[in-house]
């Protein structure tokens, strides 16, 4: 006999009443976190879009906003998370599979199974700073047992030349096997290079002692040091105060250019650098401190290029002269230790994230049915044919998600790759034993200055970053539905 409502369920009353202002607070949490997310988005985007163009990505870093570049940070990013993928995602899988699949027997052993599973856990929440530490400990300097970066106890796709100056200060090269070679004075008889590892010889090279070149170097060092002394001075007299700006217009500069050339007797054209030196001494008015010493050091610099060229001493070389060492790596140069390069760099974020694919990998193997491998097994297959033909296709998916979220955590990371890159790097990565700096690390260098116009910048930069997140994301989100469909 059935009784009416018996087996009626549905909450009323105040049961009903908590349920709804239960749900209630889940839309408010999940519609505040949503619309919190994109006035950030939108707010980013409204900043940094004027920002974003083809320059801004092809260009290198600059201290000037008109350009300032991305290229580096982003290659640097690209590159770190090509050697972390290359790295984690293999070595993760390949220690879920053992942890899971072939769990030991021994008691021994199943202690230290216990152990490291244990810690693999909790290694998921170490902060990333520390992995910052361990990778700049183990992998940049690897716990000083094998030399320094500087000095590594191995080296691959390195050569090595003895570097000499000409009278002029144009550069030869000679190669030797390797940075253990003595330096070699220059003597009559060497053989030059014009370029490292150009292999084209410099033949009109002519070595002379010093006392035949030395006269003719030091009339002309005494020249420009009297022209130097004589501006300096006549630029401080302009001064109101002692740390003041000078004031200098174009009949002052004028002047001091005609007493700073009086009685010299330069190769050059004189009125040509007295042209110069006008030129430069108008435009140092109302300066002071680090930009006037900049400004001075230009015009010096110019005008002691000028007159070395007049006097043509390229060709000539000192007899005696000390060489400085010259090194030039390849692509695939490689060293032990790592030094701070992008290796270190990627192996680092490996760190990182390696815990967290482990842990997915092992839930997502955890999850396929038993009876599919007792299935396997029982149709005679070995127990790595069960794992590599039934249990890894069905686990995929799963294993996917988590490299994804990841990978996603990898290239957002700045801490870890702050103890080994730069913020501030204006070149490529030759080799991945190179120097380097990352996405993370540009916008925080840009975030942190000054002018607000490198806020614009840095915004710019986020969007960059978060597309290239998303298109990775979507990379690995195609692979996990075309795994899927084939299992």
């Amino acid at each position: 006999m059935a009784i009416s409502g018996a087996y009626n369920t549905r909450p009323t009353g105040p049961r009903m009443a908590k349920n709804r202002l239960f749900l209630l607070l889940c839309i408010f949490a999940a519609v505040m976190s949503i619309l919190i997310l994109l006035w950030l988005l939108i707010s980013i985007i409204g900043q940094g879009a004027g920002m974003l163009s083809w320059s801004f990505l092809t260009s290198l870093g600059s201290k000037d906003v008109d350009k300032a570049g991305f290229l580096p940070p982003l290659i640097g990013s690209v590159c770190l998370l090509g050697i972390c993928a290359l790295t984690a995602i293999p070595l993760g899988i390949g220690t879920a599979i053992l942890l899971e699949e072939f769990k030991p027997k021994n008691p021994a052993l199943v202690r230290i199974h216990g152990f490291v599973q244990l810690n693999i856990t909790n290694l998921a929440g170490v902060p990333s700073i520390v992995y910052g530490i361990l990778g700049l400990t183990a992998f940049a300097n690897v716990f000083g047992v094998l030399g320094t970066p500087m000095d590594p106890s191995f080296a691959i796709g390195q050569k090595w030349y003895q570097e000499y100056a000409d009278a002029s200060g144009r550069l030869y090269y000679v190669p030797v096997n390797s940075r253990e070679v003595p330096l070699k004075p220059a003597e009559a008889g060497m053989t030059f290079l014009t370029a490292p590892r150009s292999g084209a010889e410099v033949a009109q090279v002519t070595i002379e002692p010093e006392a035949k070149l030395a006269p003719l170097k030091l009339r002309i060092e005494k020249d420009l040091e009297s022209i130097e002394e004589t501006i300096v001075t006549q630029l401080d007299a302009t001064r109101e105060t002692r740390r003041g700006p000078v004031h200098v217009d174009q009949a002052t500069a004028q002047r001091i250019a005609d007493e700073a050339f009086a009685g010299t007797a330069l190769k050059a054209d004189t009125q040509e650098l007295k042209a110069l030196t006008v030129t430069a001494l108008a435009a140092m008015n109302g300066k002071t401190g680090r930009e006037l010493r900049q400004d001075r050091r230009d015009l010096f610099q110019t005008l002691s290029d000028k007159e070395l060229g007049a006097v043509d001493l390229t060709g000539f070389m000192i007899a005696g002269t000390i060489p400085n060492r010259k090194d030039v790596k390849s692509w695939y140069f490689l060293q032990l230790p790592f030094g701070r390069g992008v290796l270190a760099g990627g192996l680092t974020l490996m760190l990182v994230i390696l815990p967290i694919i482990i842990v997915a990998s092992q839930e997502s193997i955890r999850a396929v049915p038993m009876s599919q491998r007792h299935g396997s097994l029982a149709l005679g297959s070995t127990k790595w044919q069960s794992v590599s033909k039934v249990v890894l296709p069905a686990a995929v998916p799963g294993i996917m998600t988590g490299t994804i979220l990841a990978m996603s955590r990898a290239i957002g990371e700045a801490a870890p790759i702050l103890m080994l890159g730069g913020v501030f790097i204006t070149f490529l990565p030759s080799n991945v034993m190179d120097g380097f700096t990352a996405m993370p690390l540009q916008i925080f260098n840009w975030a942190g200055k000054p002018q607000q116009e490198f806020r614009s910048v840095a915004a710019a930069g986020i969007i960059v970053l978060l597309v290239v997140l998303l298109s990775f994301n979507a990379l690995a989100v195609f692979i996990r539905q075309k795994a899927q469909k084939s299992y």
